[in-house]
């Protein structure tokens, strides 16, 4: 699917905040409150959108609307505040995956942030959700390959080479476009 199919989600104004019993508002120092939860379904488009928009500037993975569906519960995502009920399709301005592999290993994937909403402690935001969840399920150790190393030190995440990650890893890394020209950083996290 390319870009020019995914219908594009309007902006909506700025509100106040309406929340929803599974929103999880966070809010750290100085920065603005974007609910954070668990994905739906009705989420997928502006998903697609956000992620297949840097997966078109080779900055991601690209993700088709079937694995987004079928992975929905892996999902987290961030949407702007409104005043009023938005449309049908919310607006959707971050989202990341927490994607299990094994009874003690989960990868942290199609981490996407709205370029207007960047630098606003988001990326951090979803990571926190996502590794608090993580250590409800038992997982002690997360994972992630990003161009952004950067980013994921500043969360604990150490760079590890290809050679001293676990095997399991590899199952989707044999199916990628980028297989024999990687260059994405295997970075680990011990929970």
């Amino acid at each position: 699917m390319h870009m020019k199919d995914i219908p594009q989600v309007p902006t909506p104004d700025l509100g106040l905040p309406e929340f929803k019993l599974d929103e999880v508002p966070f809010r750290f120092e100085g920065e603005s409150d974007f609910p954070i939860r668990k994905a739906t379904v009705s989420d997928v488009k502006g998903m697609l959108e956000l992620i297949n928009g840097f997966a078109g500037a080779n900055l991601m993975l690209p993700r088709g609307p079937k694995d987004l569906f079928e992975n929905i519960r892996d999902f987290v995502v961030a949407t702007e505040l409104k005043a009023e009920p938005g449309p049908e399709t919310p607006f959707i301005i971050a989202c990341g995956g927490l994607h299990v592999l094994w009874e003690n290993l989960a990868e942290v994937r199609s981490m996407a942030i709205h370029p207007d909403y960047q630098h606003k402690g988001l990326g951090r935001k979803l990571v926190e959700f996502m590794k608090t969840e993580a250590v409800q399920l038992g997982i002690k150790r997360l994972y992630t390959f990003t161009l952004a190393e950067d980013f994921f030190k500043q969360l604990g995440f150490r760079p590890r080479e290809k050679e001293e990650l676990p095997s399991k890893l590899w199952d989707d890394c044999s199916r990628c476009p980028k297989y024999f020209k990687c260059d994405e950083v295997g970075m680990v996290l011990e929970l």
